[in-house]
């Protein structure tokens, strides 16, 4: 009878038995999910919600917290390496495309979103920042199942694009949307123009920094002849991005992808050390995702009402919506591959990451922050959707799109 207890306790008193337990229990869940032939993303996450507080409560919250670093790191690296995907000659390959599809795809969500969960009675302040959420895509998850598949190809080209684009889209609509004080729209022309230079100087910032710490990490780079130094350099550098973001308030991602974006840049010959980066991707990536389904709340299912479940359901189905039937108008308009253009949204339904930490942005002073728990709840009745469901149609697309290679 106390032995889940015993456990429980045993793993949460010291933090190295808790990350191994991370670790093992990512995967296994991962083997277990094989046979359905779902990615490993999906099986890190199912195993943090199993595991974490929500259900059998072996990791606990405070305990998990002490591993808060992961996801900052995490993400920082899928950052950089996203960055480190788009090289001049792809973006001029890819040119005004992209661009078009990104924005486009970004205000899809963002306009079907809004709609529906403003038919459905939802508040003004409650409907416009969730719209604002429903913009993001969560670049881990889709870059992880590109990763594990090898996927190469056009699609797969413009998605590693796209997501690179998208949080920073996501980042002006969001700041924009809380310069809106919804009992007193007349002063939103100022406001806006506001919130529009202060995004301006948060995306210039990052790029400097990321272009500075390029640099460093380039020069550091051809002073060694050793790939394992040259990886030492890489992370080393991320983790000086994360916090020189974190002390200037700036985008950790933006940073980090515009380190990437300059390494590859001034060589090609970083392209080698670069992909051999992913090989100390595989035990983060565990970490990370596991982390993320443990951090889930299931109690907001269980304690929603009829309202609650339809404005969830809507947000939902109407970003899936918004970012498939962009990106294929996108697609359309810039006269891209079919593959592109029927694939494309699918692969950009993970949500999570960003689209977590932006509710926390609103503040007391905030017209919004009196609906700040429903929104929160809301958006993580979406992350859990999304980040497991997410990942699946993701490969689905890629295989569709026969970039994907088959399983071993």
């Amino acid at each position: 009878m106390n032995f889940l207890p015993n456990i429980s306790t045993l793993l949460n008193e010291n933090i190295f038995i808790l990350a191994a337990s991370l670790l093992f229990a990512g995967f296994i869940f991962a083997q277990l999910i094989k046979p359905l032939r779902f990615p490993r993303v999906t099986g890190y996450i199912i195993a943090g919600i199993i595991l974490g507080p929500s259900l059998l409560k072996l990791f606990h919250e405070n305990s998990l917290l002490q591993l808060n670093f992961i996801p900052d790191l995490t993400l920082g690296i899928i950052a950089l390496i996203i960055g480190a995907g788009l090289s001049f000659s792809l973006i001029k390959r890819l040119g005004p495309p992209v661009i078009l599809i990104t924005i486009l795809q970004a205000l899809g969500a963002f306009i079907l979103v809004f709609i529906f969960l403003y038919l459905l009675k939802m508040p003004l302040e409650a409907a416009l920042p969730l719209a604002a959420i429903a913009t993001a895509t969560d670049p881990a998850a889709t870059l992880a199942v590109i990763k594990e598949f090898k996927a190469r190809g056009p699609l797969t080209e413009t998605v590693m694009a796209v997501v690179a684009l998208d949080d920073a889209v996501a980042i002006v609509i969001f700041g924009l949307v809380l310069t809106i004080d919804v009992k007193h729209l007349s002063t939103f022309g100022q406001t806006a123009i506001h919130s529009l230079s202060e995004s301006f100087i948060e995306i210039l910032a990052a790029l400097l920094v990321g272009i500075l710490l390029g640099i460093l990490a380039h020069v550091l780079i051809k002073l060694t002849k050793e790939l394992s130094d040259s990886l030492i350099i890489l992370l080393g550098t991320v983790l000086l991005a994360v916090g020189i973001a974190t002390v200037t308030h700036i985008s950790p991602l933006l940073t980090n992808m515009f380190i990437g974006l300059t390494i590859i840049n001034i060589s090609e010959k970083n392209e080698s050390i670069l992909e051999n980066m992913n090989k100390i991707t595989p035990p983060i990536y565990c970490f990370f995702f596991v982390l993320s389904g443990a951090y889930l709340n299931l109690k907001v299912f269980a304690m929603a009402g009829l309202l609650m479940i339809a404005w969830g359901s809507a947000f939902v189905l109407m970003r899936i919506a918004g970012k498939i039937g962009g990106a294929y108008l996108g697609g359309t308009a810039t006269n891209v591959s079919e593959s592109i253009r029927k694939y494309l949204g699918l692969t950009l339904v993970p949500q999570a990451g960003i689209a977590v930490g932006l509710p926390l942005m609103i503040t007391a002073s905030s017209s919004y922050f009196e609906f700040r728990p429903l929104i929160i709840n809301i958006t993580l009745v979406a992350v859990a959707f999304n980040i497991i469901f997410g990942p699946i149609l993701t490969k689905y697309a890629l295989f569709k799109a026969k970039e994907a290679t088959h399983e071993e």
